[in-house]
């Protein structure tokens, strides 16, 4: 993810409750627009305390135990929501 519209992957639109944890000991379930193989967006209204470059990890509702995934923020869109990147070894 570079820019709002120059992304690495084609995104698809999906809507699907995520788990998202970040520091300090902060979790919330948050509703998730779109993905792609890289990363995903987050819809938050409330997005002042997220910063780019932050570490979080995510995890699907969709499924049980669904595996929690290291990410950063990339991109933030105020009142709306964030980009993450999966952070893949």
């Amino acid at each position: 993810m570079t820019t709002i519209n120059n992304h690495r992957d084609e995104r698809l639109k999906h809507i699907a409750k995520v788990r998202l944890f970040s520091a300090p000991n902060i979790e919330k379930i948050l509703d998730m627009r779109d993905f792609s193989n890289s990363g995903l967006f987050l819809l938050s209204a409330e997005t002042s305390k997220i910063h780019l470059g932050d570490d979080v990890q995510v995890q699907t509702l969709e499924f049980d135990d669904a595996p929690i995934v290291p990410a950063k923020v990339r991109r933030i869109e105020p009142n709306v929501g964030f980009a993450i990147e999966f952070i893949l070894d």
